[in-house]
């Protein structure tokens, strides 16, 4: 019974999170920084329930579309690296995804981070996960893409 009330009490949060930024064009603030490694970390709750896991990714990609300004990108990416060390592989893999588009879309302002979200994501190549190698995989590639960071000879 408890564990249906949680599923209940999540699923009205991230309902409430990604409603919130369809109707405010710019709501990021501390508060919303602070539960987004809860938005990573009930990932793992949402296996079975696609609604969920789609509500979950909406509000993740939400997030990730909107400006942050530096104090919120500091932030965000202190959030990034704790939720890449949690124990649940579904946190972590759902984190370096997050990474990917909040970089995509908040490239010019996130110029001076670049070197953390390197090594944050060479880390996540060297995952016990496979889905997260993946992931950090394709999310190098893309900041390679994009010129976010430049490939050194270590990177090779």
């Amino acid at each position: 019974m408890f564990e249906k009330m949680l599923t209940c009490t999540h699923v009205l949060v991230v309902q409430f999170h990604t409603n919130l930024f369809l109707w405010c064009e710019q709501p990021v603030k501390n508060a919303i920084i602070r539960i987004f490694p809860y938005l990573c970390e009930i990932e793992s709750i949402a296996a079975n329930d696609e609604g969920f896991k789609n509500y979950l990714a909406i509000s993740r990609h939400h997030l990730g579309m909107a400006y942050l300004h530096a104090n919120f990108l500091e932030a965000l990416i202190q959030q990034l690296e704790q939720v890449c060390t949690s124990p649940k592989w579904n946190a972590r893999r759902a984190a370096i995804q997050f990474a990917q588009s909040m970089i995509f879309w908040n490239l010019f302002n996130a110029r001076p981070y670049a070197q953390r979200l390197h090594v944050l994501v060479l880390k996540c190549l060297f995952d016990e996960q496979l889905e997260i190698r993946l992931v950090a995989s394709m999310t190098l590639s893309g900041f390679y893409q994009c010129n976010y960071i430049q490939v050194t000879p270590e990177d090779l």
